[in-house]
Formats: structure tokens, sequence, C-alpha cells
């Protein structure tokens, strides 16, 4: 075990390199390949010294191969999907324990009849077990296959040749973003707390349930079995928790409960009274897990995201290694004891103290983990109060009709005696005019995402500042054709710059204005593109897949501000959708919150993104 958990220290850190610089589905397939081939040639050296080299390289390939599948996944998965997509990976990861020792088990008496009936098996007499091995061997190279048939989009610098000065600038500047991230940095501290009071349970385990709980080793399988199911429960829950409370505030919520009930846990005497408190301990674990992993794959960039998962996976083993090797002294120091009550005696051996210690350790990770939620970028916070006039934004893809529906909307206000500013973006003022031709135009392909967004914001400040809050302070109805929402889709989640980066950009641009009402124009990308006209310009140029992941984004947008987003389907008639913007309008500036209608792909489509 010490040799799987030693190579974290080393190849960690520069295995996040290797995600974010080199070809990521590469870089999997290779190590999947290299792990089937270690792993069958396990029953033809009978050496430890081959079985402990042997780990160490395993482990060190895991950790190449987790970051570069991490880092992966949000381009296959829609930004609402990931925490479902996550659940099902640590599913993937724990919950065929049981069924692999089944199958090791299996294999092994297959092996013995095996040896007994085939001639040429007959060498695998004494050493079934690599009947297993082989059979574990090939499931690397299923994996293998798989991912080779996978469109995985190459990273920035997966083009450019191996430059060691430039992986060693690649791990500074990783580092440098995890000490300076003030979301990241307590997401990271949370994780590694509570996986260390981790390592202290599981090596602290037997002797608890046999000293504490005055149960044996079956005690302690039933009480690990408990343990493992509520974790599975707490993936599974995981997703549906997060529609309800936000991602930041359930990620510290689920670190401090389960923190509760590992003191808890300490201070119980039998068997039966601890197995609800390990699930429930479980439950949580799951659910933090499963969360925490969402939260850094929405916050970081597609850049860094490789660099920072391998740091979750360096962290998770510096954890459990210390709380492995740490623990079981600290107990020896605690000693045996007994304290009076009364007329009764509490035991206190060591395992008790040192869990009790393991909690408020836990815990301590849980409140340095909440200080992510105090550093939720702005945008994110409720819109500041317009001093007179109301803010309405049609967003959508292209060809989704928002220009239709807009210059209907604005007329019905005018009918109404409204006093209406309409505007768009990008470039309705004169510096904007200028930042549009460049921006737009379909001779400037190579355009860096960070430049478009930097174009963007530019032009809405100049937008801002001399039309849409001028009019807003004059008590008009301000009507516009696209706004911060669009960044944050298009640059935010589709270029992958990342939505944090996007709203502080925006937030600092705009001076924090936001929309009191965005009414999304929700179509099918494909259906909308054939509506536009033969002339496209940049962004329209882009392929299905980028339109469809910002179909995606907005989808997610919707879901986390409901309180300004109300999603329209613009596949009805126009009469149709001009009846509902009416009534949500009336509804939401009149004071009342509309539900929002059900947010789903368009119809003939089974998810957002690309299959």
């Amino acid at each position: 075990m010490t040799a799987r958990v030693l190579p974290g220290f080393i190849i960690g850190p520069v295995a996040g390199v290797i995600a974010d610089r080199w070809n990521r589905k590469r870089t999997m397939v290779i190590a999947d390949v290299v792990r089937a081939a270690l792993i069958f040639s396990l029953p033809f050296v009978e050496a430890l010294v081959y079985l402990l080299l042997v780990s160490v390289i395993l482990e060190s390939l895991a950790l190449i191969w987790g970051p570069a599948k991490d880092a992966s996944l949000p381009h296959f998965v829609a930004p609402g999907n990931l925490p479902h997509a996550n659940s099902l990976t640590l599913m993937a990861v724990y919950g065929p324990w049981p069924l692999a020792a089944g199958v090791f088990a299996s294999l092994n008496t297959f092996g013995l009849w095996l040896t007994a009936r085939v001639p040429v098996l007959a060498g695998l007499q004494g050493s079934e077990e690599a009947l297993a091995l082989w059979v574990d061997s090939l499931t690397f190279v299923f994996s293998a296959v798989m991912i080779s048939t996978l469109a995985i989009p190459l990273n920035k610098r997966s083009s450019e040749p191996l430059d060691l000065s430039g992986a060693k600038r690649d791990l500074i500047e990783g580092f440098r973003f995890l000490r300076t991230h003030k979301q990241v940095r307590p997401w990271l501290i949370g994780i590694t707390f509570t996986f260390t009071a981790a390592g202290g349970v599981f090596s602290l385990g037997v002797a608890f349930v046999e000293q504490a709980l005055g149960a044996g080793q079956r005690g302690f399988a039933f009480f690990t079995g408990f343990f493992g199911t509520g974790m599975i429960s707490g993936l599974l829950a995981a997703a549906g928790l997060s529609r309800i409370v936000r991602k930041d505030v359930l990620f510290s919520s689920a670190i401090l409960l389960a923190a509760l009930g590992l003191i808890v846990l300490g201070g119980l005497g039998s068997l039966d009274q601890a197995l609800p408190v390990a699930a429930t301990l479980g439950f949580f674990g799951g659910v933090g897990y499963s969360t925490g992993y969402t939260l850094i794959q929405e916050a970081v960039d597609d850049d860094l995201r490789g660099r920072t998962f391998s740091a979750v996976y360096t962290l998770m083993r510096v954890g459990l290694l210390i709380g492995l090797g740490l623990f079981p002294f600290v107990a020896a120091a605690f000693g045996d004891h007994q304290l009076g009550l009364g007329t009764r005696v509490l035991d206190l051996p060591g395992s008790r103290t040192t869990l009790w210690l393991a909690g408020l350790l836990a815990f301590g990770g849980g409140i340095l983990s909440m200080r992510a939620i105090w550093e939720r970028p702005a945008a994110e916070q409720p819109a500041p109060e317009h001093p007179k006039g109301y803010f309405v934004v049609f967003e959508g893809g292209e060809g989704a009709g928002k220009t239709t529906q807009m210059e209907a909307f604005v007329a019905w206000l005018r009918a109404r005696g409204e006093d209406v500013v309409t505007t768009f973006e990008p470039g309705n003022t004169t510096v904007g005019r200028r930042i549009r031709d460049v921006v737009l135009d379909p001779e400037l392909p190579g355009m860096d995402a960070r430049t478009e967004a930097l174009l963007y914001s530019a032009d809405r400040a100049q937008h801002v500042a001399e039309v849409i809050r001028p009019a807003l302070e004059a008590g008009k109805i301000v009507v516009s054709d696209r706004f911060v929402d669009s960044s944050l889709a298009y640059q935010g989640v589709a270029r992958g710059l990342g939505l944090d980066q996007i709203y502080r950009l925006n937030e600092w641009a705009t001076g924090g204005l936001l929309p009191d009402l965005v009414l999304y124009m929700q179509m099918d990308p494909g259906a909308g593109l054939r509506r536009v006209s033969e002339d496209h310009d940049r962004i329209e140029r882009e392929g299905l897949g980028f339109h469809d992941r910002v179909a995606a984004a907005y989808v997610q947008l919707a879901r986390e501000f409901p309180d300004r987003f109300v999603v329209l389907d613009a596949a009805r008639s126009k009469a149709e959708v001009h009846a509902e913007v009416v009534a949500v309008y009336e509804q939401r500036s009149s004071g009342g919150l509309a539900p929002s209608p059900a947010v789903a792909p368009p119809a003939g489509r089974t998810s957002p993104l690309p299959r």
C-alpha cells in the first residue's frame, strides 16, 4: 500500500502538467495499454521486488490517467449534468469493490478447474490467481479501445513540442493558481482535511470496532458495508441535492455533517448504534466527494484543469498517508482510559479518542472550505437595484428568433405608452461598432478566446456607460439583444475560459449591472443555424459542437439564476412565444416570480451536447 501511495508525492504534480500539455486521449490510451501489459506480466515474475515496482508504476499511470480523464469530462457533459457524471464516475470506482472480490474468488476457482482439465494450462497449478490477473489486464485493454473511439478535443498546448522549460513553467503556474484562487484553495483544504480524517478511520476502524463497540472482524465487515452503502447513496443523491442547494454550500455542509457524524460515532458503545451512523457518515462523504469534483470542473479553465485535478489526487493521497501512518501512533499515545460518569463507566480506548480528534480535524476542514462561499463572484450575488428603470435582455443561440420577439415585445410596450430604449450587443455605440467589426470578422478565425472575451467586455463597458445606465437612471425600460449572459455562455463555457473569470471581468466592466429579466429563446442549435443567412460571421461559422455547448451553458445559467432567467421554447409559433414573453414580463415587472418553464433539450435530442 505504501508503494501505491508514495508516487503521489513525485508523479502527482507532474501528472497535471502532462494532462494540460499533451494529447489527453493519447495519454489515457497509452496509460491503459501499459497497465494492461504490466498486470499481465505479474504471474510470470515471482519476485516481491517486481510486484512493488509494478505497484509504483501502476499508481503513477493512474495519477496520469485520472487528471486527463477529469479534465476531458466537461467537453462531453452539459454543465448542468456534471454532478450526475461525477457521481457515476465515483460509483464506477467504488461500487464494483464487492463485485470484484466475488469475481476474483470465482476466477481463482475456475483457474483451479482449468488446470486439471486443460493440459496447456497445467502450469497454473498453485498460481490460479494468474487467471484473475489476466482478466484484469483485459479490462484495461477494453478501456483503451473505448477511449480511442472518443473525439476528445485537443487542449491548446497538445500540439506543442516537448519542452522541459515550458513544462516547468506550467508546473509553477499551476502551483501559483492553486495558492491564489480564492475558491479552489478552500475546496482543496477541505478535501485534504477530510481525507486525512478518512485515513484515520481506516487505520483505527478494526481496533475501534473491537475495543469500543465490542464486535470483532465480522462486526467490522458490517461496519464497512454500511459505510459503503451510505457512500453510494450519497453519490447518487449529490446531483439532485445540487439543484436544491448551491454547490459550494452543499460541499461545505457535507464535510461538516460528515465530521459531526464521525464525532458522534466515536462516542457510541455498540455495533447496532454505530451502523446507521456509519451509513450517514458515508452518505455525506459521498455527497461532498462528488460535489467537490463538480465545483472544481466548473471553476477552473480547461488549460489548468489537469494540473488542478492532479493536485486533488496528490492531496487526497497525502491526507490518506498521514491518516494511515500517524493516527495509530496518536491512539497509542493517548492510551486506554476509563471515565466515571456517576454509576456508569465510559471506556476511552485510544481509538475512540483519536476518532474524535479526526472528526474535529474534518470539521476544521469544513469550516475552512466555507471561505469559498464568501468569495463567490460578484455577478452571482443579487443584482444591485436600478434607480428607476427596468432592464430586459433577450438571449439565445444563433437564429433562435431573439430579434423578432424583441421587436414584437417593444411594439407591445410602446402601445401601452411605455418609454422604451432598444439596444443590442456588440456594436450599438461608436466605439462598439469598431469592436464589432473586429470581433465578428470571419477573416480573423485565429482570435484567442481571451482576446474575444476582452473585446466583448470592452464593448459592454461602453454600452453600459453610454446607453444602458443613463436610460435606466431616467426611469426608462431598456430592452437589449444580448448582455452579460452571452459572454458567460459563449466565452465562459463554450470557449472553456471558466464562468468565474468571465463573471469577474464583466462585473468590473459593467459596474455590477445585471438585467432584471433574461428571456432565453431555447432552440435546437442546428435548426437555429439553418435560419441564419449564408453570410455567416466569425461566431456563426463555429462548428455545431461549439453551438451545442453554448445551448448547454444557457441551460446551466437558467438553473443557477432562476430569479432573473426564464426559458422559452422558441420552436413554437411566433404568436405563442410572444404571448408568453408578455405574460412573463407582466408578472416579473409587477414583483411576482413566475416559475421558469421546464428546462429540457429541444425535441429530438437527448442531450444538449453532441453524442
